[in-house]
Parts: structure tokens; C-alpha cells; sequence
């Protein structure tokens, strides 16, 4: 990853591998963190659109600990976190515009009957993408 290791003093060494180490933990707990949402949000179907808001508080968490990410990938060549960075805020994002599209919808904020059924073939269609996307996960890890 770094080509001026033999550069670097043994503390400096040590520093950048507990770095490293501090990044991937964090990494990991985010993406079970990202784990268990998409397992909640894989039970959501027509009649019950309305579950993935108890994932409100969990994106909130998420959101907290991506900003944790961003002081940790300073270990990291630029493009390598940006790219990290990048990854966990498109899921953020994702998730968020989800979430504040099923409120709305249950809020009952006035919007074209047509655009309105749209959207909520939208929100079914990612459901039932991310309920085979985990299915594909499951077959493929037994």
C-alpha cells in the first residue's frame, strides 16, 4: 500500500499498523451495522411499506460512524479513501432516500395518484432487488 516503508521508523510502523487495524474494525462493524438493516428492510413488502422506518434509527448510527470513517481513512492514499468513503456514503444516501420516500409517502403528503403508484413501484422494486440480492448472498456463502 505504502512504497515508502523503508523509510518509515519502527514507531511510525507500529502507528500506521494500528491505523490500519482501527480502519478495518471500523470498516467491518459498519458493514454489519449495513448487514442487519438490509435483513430488516428485506422483510418489507406492499402491505407493509411503513417497517422500513423502525430503520431510521440505525441510519442515524450508521451516518455517526461514517463520520468516525472519514477522520479514519487519513491512513489511507487519497484515492484509496476516497473510494471507501465513497462506497459507504452511496449506501448511506440510498437508504436515506428510501426511508424519507416511505415517510412521505405514509405521511400522506398530497402527490399525483399515477406518480404516487410510480413511486411506490419504485420502493417495492428495491425491496424485492434487495431481498434477491441477499438470497444470492445466502446461496453463495453455503
Amino acid at each position: 500500500m505504502f512504497t515508502e516503508h523503508d523509510d518509515m521508523s519502527l514507531a511510525a510502523r507500529d502507528k500506521a499498523r494500528r491505523d490500519l487495524l482501527a480502519l478495518q474494525k471500523r470498516i467491518a462493524a459498519m458493514h454489519e451495522l449495513r448487514n442487519e438493516m438490509n435483513r430488516a428492510l428485506a422483510r418489507v413488502h406492499a402491505d407493509n411499506l411503513d417497517l422500513a422506518l423502525t430503520q431510521k434509527k440505525n441510519l442515524r448510527r450508521l451516518s455517526s460512524e461514517y463520520d468516525k470513517l472519514s477522520r479514519d481513512v487519513r491512513c489511507l492514499p487519497p484515492m484509496d479513501a476516497t473510494a471507501v468513503l465513497e462506497d459507504e456514503y452511496n449506501y448511506i444516501l440510498t437508504i436515506g432516500n428510501i426511508i424519507e420516500t416511505t415517510r412521505e409517502l405514509k405521511k400522506g403528503t398530497k402527490i399525483e395518484a399515477t406518480a404516487r403508484q410510480g413511486i411506490l413501484d419504485g420502493l417495492i422494486q428495491f425491496y424485492d432487488g434487495l431481498r434477491d440480492e441477499l438470497a444470492r448472498q445466502d446461496a453463495a456463502a453455503r
